[in-house]
């Protein structure tokens, strides 16, 4: 793995944003990525797995 992939995997993956949990709306902080690719999240509140819909979905 070169330098530049290193870094772009490493800044790419450093950013979080909120989602808001469909089941008790609770929001809280996730990996951006993890939200940009529709991978499942979990709410650390009620502990229900969600997945949040891309926009224009």
């Amino acid at each position: 793995m070169s330098l530049l992939d290193f870094a772009m995997k490493r800044f790419g993956s450093a950013g979080t944003s909120s989602a808001t949990c469909p089941v008790c709306g609770s929001k809280s902080s996730h990996p951006s990525a993890k939200i940009r690719q529709g991978q499942t999240l979990l709410c650390p509140k009620c502990k229900s797995m969600f997945v949040v819909p891309r926009k224009g979905d």
